[in-house]
């Protein structure tokens, strides 16, 4: 073989692993709840590749990845939904549905510095930090001056938006205060302290549920006085 043949073959076969390394493939999709309301700020990430984005307030999303990339959509609140590409090049549509977290957790050993809440609650915040740390821009309302007529306004148009990521901060901020709730009124604590088990458990924590304000500051021998005192006034009441 010439030196000219092999010189072209090589080029040839750069060129096809040039563009196959370039090769990707466009994900979109729309991201909904089980009750098919759409989820605007769930977070779509390219494990792979490490890149981010977010469903818009439409609840669509978009991003780029390769075949074989594995994407992962969360929400506060909610399961993490993952798939992998199986397609090469160009548009894959895919729709994703999220299901609620049940509400209580297991009993966890701490062995860091950290509590898992705290571990977790770091997660989620650095996961959503563009919508959680989004300045908030004032809303076209009562204040749009008048007898002007109709007149085009950049508050006006990006309301929606402002008004979907001020409604994602609410979700966030009661997502937190519930799970903080969770990580110290465990099935198993409770159950250390009432004896209940099973269903009879569930019933009892799903009637009795502390407030994350009192909660906040509550130290833990008082908290399970408190535990102790609603178990003996529900057993009143069943």
């Amino acid at each position: 073989m010439s030196v000219r043949l092999k010189t072209a073959l090589l080029i040839c076969m750069a060129s096809m692993a040039l563009v196959q390394a370039k090769a990707q493939v466009t994900v979109t999709g729309m991201v909904q709840d089980e009750n098919k309301l759409v989820m605007p700020g769930t977070s779509v990430l390219n494990k792979t590749t490490g890149k981010r984005n977010y469903a818009d307030a439409g609840g669509f999303y978009r991003i780029e990845a390769h075949r074989g990339d594995s994407l992962v959509f969360s929400f506060v609140g909610y399961i993490t939904n993952t798939f992998a590409v199986n397609q090469s090049t160009g548009t894959l549509t895919r729709n994703i549905v999220l299901s609620k977290q049940e509400r209580f957790l297991h009993g966890v050993e701490v062995k860091s510095q950290y509590t898992p809440y705290q571990l977790d609650s770091m997660d989620r915040r650095a996961q959503f930090q563009p919508w959680i740390e989004a300045k908030d821009i004032p809303l076209a309302g009562n204040s749009t001056p008048e007898g002007f007529g109709v007149s085009f306004s950049p508050i006006t148009r990006f309301s929606k938006k402002e008004k979907e990521k001020r409604k994602f901060q609410k979700i966030y901020v009661q997502n937190e205060r519930e799970k903080y709730i969770d990580s110290r009124y465990t099935p198993l604590l409770v159950s250390q302290v009432t004896g209940l088990k099973g269903d009879s458990l569930l019933r009892f924590m799903q009637k009795v549920r502390p407030q994350y304000e009192i909660l906040r500051v509550q130290p833990s021998e008082e908290f399970i006085y408190w535990i102790a005192d609603q178990y003996h006034a529900w057993i009143k009441k069943d």
